[in-house]
């Protein structure tokens, strides 16, 4: 899944680069993270979340 997504370079990468998808209900990918600071990306989704509603 992880190269699916483009969060592994090769299936042998020994980890995942820390990216997030904020994926709708028809199962497209509404916005895409590709730098992802734990600290602020839960505040970062929810905002995105806020705004899409409103859109």
């Amino acid at each position: 899944m992880g190269l699916a997504y483009g969060a592994a370079d090769s299936a042998d990468a020994g980890y995942p680069k820390r990216i997030s998808y904020l994926i709708g209900p028809e199962g497209t990918i509404l916005v895409s993270y590709d730098k992802v600071d734990p600290t602020g990306h839960p505040d970062q989704v929810l905002a995105d979340l806020d705004r899409l509603a409103s859109a």
